[in-house]
């Protein structure tokens, strides 16, 4: 490959990347390099040992913005998918093995298998044990789609896991669907935080994530004279949150919180942090607050800013009191002084007349 051909395709990597980085440049490189991953394979083999039939299924996931960009399956007759795959061969090799498969007698895709996975995949939770790597959950996941998707229990399987990103499947010729929208940036649109889930910095992601039942997206008050510093700040500190989103489950506590103004816009309120982060993948910190049983709001921040927190905002209530009351006692002594004055005044004047 000369130098041109060698610039053209990392330029055409990276012009790639960039639709599954949000647009961030420098992990699109990172993504280009192959050193940024975000995608899981399940590499897959079956047998239905009543039916005379076998299997294979690559299955991808996004475990970055958690959706199922595709699903690739072919059923046969006998053991034959079977014993021709080996799934600790790369997934592009499968891949490949399945397009050549295709033109085989009684080898074909099957619609049903392919919706059953994906379905059973969301039913079941499956983004967990994806993002954590958890082979077993994930076997255990793959054996129950099967059963219920063949309506038996005579089923032989072996999966494999592997990694790659969302250049590498456009580039073999997958078509992604699902997809998050790529697009100008919306305020209420979540944070993209891309991780390696296997780094000491991912692993504590998902530690604190594991815990919520469900993110939400929040931000933060900022108090830039009497705030506490984000580097400061420790977990169980009650700190305030505002949540901007129209998703229902943002919506709902802001309903269950009353913290709407007048206008039926967001107002903050007080949720306590649960961890604090940080940021290894840029500079900042990424914060996680519990806004109700079992709901995170997670903040993330590029700057080390001062914020508001219940104690700063007692305090600056306290302060406001003091202040407020020492306007109060000098508007009282200087109305005393010029009363004083006035009927030092009418005494003079009446002293004089006499």
């Amino acid at each position: 490959m000369n130098t041109n051909q060698s610039i053209a395709e990392k330029t055409k990597r990276i012009d790639i990347a960039l639709k599954y980085t949000n647009w961030d440049m420098e992990k699109a490189k990172l993504m280009a390099m192959g050193s940024l991953l975000d995608v899981l394979v399940i590499k897959g083999k079956f047998i239905v040992e009543d039916q005379n039939k076998s299997g294979v299924i690559l299955a991808f996931f996004n475990f970055i913005d958690e959706y199922i960009p595709a699903i690739k399956t072919l059923i046969g007759p006998n053991d034959t998918l079977y014993s021709k795959t080996r799934i600790f061969d790369t997934w592009g090799i499968i891949h490949k093995d399945i397009v050549n498969f295709k033109n085989e007698k009684d080898i074909s895709a099957t619609e049903k298998l392919d919706e059953d996975l994906r379905n059973y995949f969301v039913q079941l939770d499956a983004f967990p044990h994806v993002q954590k790597g958890d082979i077993d959950q994930l076997s255990s996941i793959i054996l129950t789609i099967l059963k219920d998707s063949f309506e038996s229990l005579n089923i032989n399987y072996q999966i494999e896991l592997e990694k790659t990103n969302s250049i590498e499947l456009e580039l073999a010729g997958i078509d992604i669907i699902g997809a998050p929208d790529t697009g100008i940036d919306d305020e209420s649109s979540e944070h993209v935080l891309v991780f390696d889930p296997d780094s000491p910095f991912g692993k504590k992601i998902i530690a604190t994530e594991s815990q919520a039942q469900y993110i939400v997206n929040g931000s933060l008050i900022l108090s830039p004279v009497k705030g506490k510093l984000l580097s400061e700040i420790q977990q169980d500190e009650r700190i305030y949150v505002l949540l901007t989103a129209k998703d229902p489950i943002s919506q709902k506590i802001l309903d269950t919180y009353k913290s709407r103004d007048a206008e039926g816009n967001p107002r903050p309120f007080v949720g306590k942090v649960v961890s604090i982060i940080n940021n290894e993948m840029n500079r900042g910190y990424i914060i996680y607050v519990i806004v109700a049983k079992g709901i995170y709001a997670k903040i993330i921040e590029e700057e080390n800013l001062r914020i508001q927190t219940e104690l700063t905002a007692l305090i600056i209530k306290s302060e406001d009191e003091v202040l407020a009351r020492k306007q109060r006692l000098t508007k009282i002594f200087y109305f005393m002084m010029y009363g004083a004055l006035i009927l030092l005044i009418i005494a003079s004047i009446v002293v004089f007349f006499l």
